[in-house]
């Protein structure tokens, strides 16, 4: 509980009822949205709501054809009572040429290596379907889920902002196939928030889910090594957050001022016209 205390976490706190206003684009989007993580993330910090905005469950998905490539879905809880659904990926891109190299060319293999390059980015459901975003998969299976039964102590979306701003600065080793990143990408993602919020955890029955994607990480690339970054980490996101909400509350207050000024105007006219009235029958 000590390290929720450093986190910021609020728990039950967070107020739950609907604002009324209008809900924010970087959970739902009116049109396709695919952006780089720390561009999502910088957007999550500059909302009013993201602390109040409650992770549900993360589901880690397999392709089960070509790669195998590996991806996480976030559900989250607007307190609107709407939900937003949003897909994490670590994604190999390649400068030059995208032919297919034999296993047994090492040579070549390396080559291409040093010129593939990672992108790790968040695409947001625009329609509130999963399918819009898994919609170029030709199939894959869920190997593991998280659940937080209970909104008042679930990671808020701006803890998984942070998260991913973290393991979104470690470039690990080229490795012969890319979908040991995207595992390591997506394991650690989970570990990480279930070591520090817990939650329930559902296993596939079918599939095996390795550790670390079955890469040998360097002690800087564990779980534990991230915990420690990502609370360093969201120690500066905080910030922003502390920022953008005094923010929100100078304008809140300067807009309540003009309304209030408007409602005594109005008022004052209303009493002053009365007065008129009484003039003229008393004349």
């Amino acid at each position: 509980m000590g390290l929720l205390a450093l986190l910021g976490f609020k728990g039950s706190r967070d107020r739950n009822a609907s604002t009324g206003e209008s809900l924010p684009l970087p959970l739902f989007p009116i049109g396709e949205y695919n952006a780089p993580v720390t561009l999502w993330a910088n957007s999550i910090r500059d909302l009013g709501q993201s602390q109040s905005c409650r992770l549900r469950k993360l589901v880690q998905c397999k392709e089960t054809t070509g790669s195998q490539h590996e991806f996480l879905l976030v559900f989250i809880l607007h307190p609107s009572g709407k939900e937003a659904i949003v897909l994490v990926d670590r994604k190999e891109t390649c400068s030059g040429s995208n032919s297919v190299l034999a296993g047994t060319d090492k040579q070549a293999w390396a080559v291409a290596a040093q010129k593939a390059t990672r992108s790790d980015v968040v695409k947001v459901s625009y329609d509130g379907t999963r399918q819009c975003l898994t919609r170029h998969s030709s199939g894959y299976s869920e190997i593991h889920s998280l659940k937080f039964p209970k909104a008042s102590k679930a990671p808020s979306v701006a803890h998984l902002a942070a998260l991913l701003m973290t393991l979104s600065r470690h470039s690990l080793p080229p490795t012969p196939g890319f979908e040991m990143q995207s595992s390591w990408f997506v394991y650690t993602a989970v570990e990480v928030l279930k070591e520090i919020f817990g939650g329930d955890e559902k296993m596939s029955k079918k599939w095996v889910r390795v550790p670390y994607g079955g890469m040998r990480v360097s002690v800087r690339d564990t779980v534990e090594s991230l915990i420690l970054e990502y609370t360093a980490t969201w120690e500066e996101f905080s910030r922003g957050l502390r920022q953008k909400g005094s923010q929100l509350r100078v304008k809140d207050k300067k807009q309540k001022t003009v309304q209030q000024e408007k409602k005594r105007a109005k008022k004052q006219e209303e009493m002053d016209s009365f007065a008129d009235m009484l003039r003229t029958m008393n004349s």
